[in-house]
């Protein structure tokens, strides 16, 4: 610590106190008076009044120059052993913050500066600001060195006892740079001194620590005395002055994590013998300190729930008993342990650290300083008083910013946090990383459920702060801007619009009279439009609903669709309501039970009932996977191409009134077991206007029967008619009778007759006539396999086993398509099929 300048050294003074400006070596100052605070964690400050022959010093040849404060002493043993007449005891160095001429004489005027350590410098710097992924030691130690009044030498956190952790963002608000550091260091409980160089005394060195291992420990024995009124030339402790109160017993300290909803808590007891018995008493709970582990069991793992818990527990130790005294020693500093030696009182016995002092002196008074400190106590050290954290009141304005890749689209993490840049912040030199990872603000959320519409990069936010801690910050909300304005203004503010970047949209317009609900994407022009139907410039199109797309479209219900023109006057009724389909179904039911008594009687087939009795069934309520249309006015299915109905069971097609089918070239009809055929009224009409009729029952005998007359004639042909086994023609008993063998009888119970005007009798002739042939294998078929999931899955090549209702079974194997051999199917029946591997 001693030490002293070769041009200080040089001026020939008597005065115990030098003042010196190293870049104006020739301003000649004689120190009248000073007064000085020095506290730990705080930049210290000495007011000097001097004189000077100099009548009008420059501002600029003092102001904010480097300054040289010298504190010296007789050296007694000067005058024996040829030894300098003056004993260095203190340098204290630093820059002038403050310059005033006060007054002055005919020989000389009379000023006064304010010496400053360079750390106090720091506080003409206000800013808000914001760092990201750095510790406290290390983001003081930048500030420092940014302000470029410190260098690596002079900045030292080497020996801290306490690891520190990366914070992922730390906001500076309103702040000065000096209040910024101090705040922060002692959050975490470091603190700071001032310490000469060992090498060069004209630098200090500012010392951090968080423990007693960077107290100054000194040996000298300090006397204490009372104060007597006489002085003495040897430095002594006088005045000793304590002051106890009662702390409380423990301390609880406990926060949120939403990283770790299970927020870690702890009730931390720091025990100490040097305490007396029964002077605590409560507990101090704290909510919301900054740590996301809840850290060792002694707290030596810095930033952690137990951390801060003993952190806060030393901080009431330190004012639980204040020690004051006054000293002749100019040695004495903050950050210094000594032991007085005399009749002290018991506080005054485990050590006294200073941790603040008042100094004055001037030509005429010796050197006194007031001390402010606490006990030594093992087991925790000196704790600064904590600083008031900035309160942000409201929101602050920033923007979204893209973490990386791709900007077209949101950037958020694994748990849907947004990277912001402050509009506040003035560093463009982090781009993706302007920010810690902060939360957005919902309406509505839970596990793995919300609302969460993504922002994209440059989306103003409002960012707030929970309690006003400018390191908890979240998303309030979004905003829009002048550059990006707002989707609803005075030109359509009848409606209501939900947006994407994408143009996904949903808009919903309340303009009485056309009200509106649109849900669209811009995929394929998919569109569901309700209401009243606009155009993209709000022209009418239409009422009602609309679902439109250039693509596919599908409708699924699994338990069953109800597609009805029946009304329902303002939303009244329920879901399936359905009265006049069903009556529409009862009626169907009606008429075909009624043609059905007619066709027993006429002894035709009757037509089944029962499948449209179920069906009705199924349709009633939808009470099966069934889909009913109706329409009150009519009911049409147009293509211009192919029609297909299909049913795996029954087709039935009833008619009130007339039936129409129209095909312009062919009507083919196939029917496996039966073709039907009964009118009740007027008859079958069947009339080719070109081309033949072909009638054939290949298979069975043909029945043709009339009640009244029966004709068949050939306006322009001949009739032919042939049998194999034989014919015969017969009315009244009399006929005509053609055997196999070609044998022709004619015979009468009455008689016959033969009339015309010749009678020839000729030999025999024959006439050959085809019979046509019926292919027995006619009605064959192939089969198809599929996977059950799957129809474009095609079984090829495997074996199956085919059993028909009837009991027949068919095995065989599928070709390469896929398709079964050609199967007799005469038995158009259920068919089961299975796979024999």
């Amino acid at each position: 610590m001693a030490g002293q300048s070769g041009s200080v050294q040089q001026q020939d003074s008597l005065n115990r106190y030098l003042l010196f400006f190293p870049h104006r070596k020739n301003i000649p100052v004689d120190v009248h008076s000073f007064t000085g605070v020095e506290t730990l964690s705080q930049p210290y400050r000495y007011t000097l009044r001097f004189t000077s022959p100099e009548q009008n010093l420059p501002i600029n040849a003092v102001l904010n120059q480097t300054a040289e404060f010298v504190l010296r002493a007789p050296n007694p043993n000067a005058t024996w052993h040829r030894q300098s007449p003056w004993l260095p005891v203190r340098h204290i160095n630093g820059v002038i913050t403050s310059f005033s001429r006060i007054k002055s004489s005919g020989d000389e005027a009379f000023y006064e500066c304010v010496l400053e350590h360079e750390l106090a410098l720091l506080d003409r710097n206000y800013r808000s600001a914001v760092y990201i992924g750095t510790s406290v030691p290390e983001l003081v130690t930048k500030l420092m060195q940014d302000s470029g009044y410190f260098d690596g030498y002079n900045i030292d956190f080497d020996k801290l006892s306490h690891t520190y952790p990366r914070r992922e963002m730390i906001i500076q608000w309103k702040e000065t740079d000096l209040t910024f550091i101090r705040r922060l260091l002692a959050e975490v409980g470091i603190w700071f001194r001032f310490e000469n160089h060992d090498q060069v005394p004209t630098e200090t060195v500012v010392i951090f620590g968080d423990s007693a291992g960077r107290y100054i420990f000194r040996d000298k024995k300090l006397p204490y005395v009372r104060n007597s009124g006489l002085t003495s030339y040897n430095e002594y402790i006088t005045d000793l002055e304590e002051q106890h109160t009662l702390i409380p017993k423990n301390v609880l300290v406990r926060t949120y994590n939403y990283r770790d909803p299970q927020s870690p808590q702890t009730d931390k007891t720091i025990e100490t013998h040097d305490i007396p018995d029964g002077v605590t008493t409560g507990r101090e709970y704290h909510y919301a300190d900054h740590y996301l582990t809840k850290g060792d069991l002694d707290g030596e793992e810095g930033e952690t729930a137990t951390f801060y818990a003993r952190l806060r527990y030393e901080r009431l130790l330190n004012d639980q008993s204040i020690l004051k005294a006054t000293t002749s020693d100019p040695e004495l500093q903050p950050g210094m342990m000594f032991t007085p030696t005399g009749p002290i009182p018991d506080s005054f016995k485990s050590g006294y650290l200073i941790s603040s002092m008042t100094i004055s002196g001037s030509r005429a008074e010796h050197y006194r300083a007031t001390l402010g400190g606490i006990p030594y106590l093992n087991g925790y050290s000196f704790r600064p008083a904590l600083l008031a954290r900035p309160v942000i009141a409201g929101s602050v304005p920033a923007r979204v910013a893209a973490i990386v890749g791709d900007k077209t689209y949101a950037g958020v993490d694994a748990q849907g946090r947004y990277c912001v840049k402050f509009d506040f912040d003035l560093d463009e030199q982090r781009e993706g990383f302007e920010s810690a990872l902060v939360r957005l603000g919902r309406p509505y959320a839970g596990d793995k459920y919300g609302f969460h519409f993504p922002l994209l990069d440059k989306t103003e936010v409002a960012v707030m702060f929970e309690n006003g801690d400018p390191d908890r910050p979240y998303i309030a909300q979004a905003m829009h801007d002048g550059a990006r304005p707002d989707l609803v203004t005075n030109r359509n503010d009848t409606r209501n619009i939900i947006r994407t970047a994408g143009l996904n949209k949903i808009r919903l317009e309340d303009r009485r009279g056309k009200e509106h609900v649109k849900i669209s994407t811009e995929y394929e022009k998919s569109q569901l439009s309700v209401g009243h139907l606009v155009d993209a410039e709000g022209k009418p199109r239409g009422e009602g609903v609309e679902a439109r797309t250039d693509n596919r479209m599908t409708l699924r219900a699994a338990k069953g669709m109800l597609i009805t023109t029946e009304a329902q006057p303002r939303a009244q009724g329920q879901q399936l309501d359905m009265a006049d389909a069903v009556a529409q179904l009862e009626k169907a039911l009606s008429l075909a039970r009624t043609l059905q008594q007619s066709a027993l009687t006429a002894g035709a087939d009757p037509v089944e009932t029962d499948p449209q009795t179920m069906l009705k069934q199924t349709m009633n309520m939808l009470s099966g996977a069934g889909i009913l249309t109706y329409a009150g006015e009519g009911l049409a299915q147009v293509t211009p191409q192919s029609l297909q109905l299909s049913a795996g069971k029954d087709l039935i097609a009833t008619a009130g009134n007339n039936a129409t089918v129209n095909v312009v070239k062919k009507l083919s009809m196939a029917v496996g077991d039966k073709l039907s055929l009964f009118v009740r009224k007027l008859g079958i009409q069947m009339i080719a206007g070109a081309g033949d009729i072909n009638a054939q029952a290949q298979r069975g005998a043909m029945h043709m029967l009339s009640q009244q007359d029966f004709t068949l004639t050939s306006t322009e042909g001949k009739m032919n008619g042939s049998a194999k086994q034989g014919m015969q023609f017969t009315c009244g008993g009399g006929g005509i009778r053609i055997s196999p063998n070609g044998l022709v009888t004619i015979f009468s119970p009455t008689g016959i007759e033969l009339k015309g005007p010749n009678l020839k009798y000729d030999g025999p002739e024959s006439a050959q006539v085809q019979t046509p042939s019926f292919n027995k294998g006619a009605f064959k078929q192939r089969y198809q396999l599929h996977s059950p999931d799957d129809d474009q899955q095609i079984l090829a090549n495997k074996k199956f086993r085919m059993t028909s209702s009837s009991g027949q079974v068919i095995e065989g194997m599928t070709d390469s398509d896929g398709y079964t051999p050609l199967i007799d199917a005469d038995d158009l029946d259920t068919l089961k099929m299975e796979l024999m591997e």
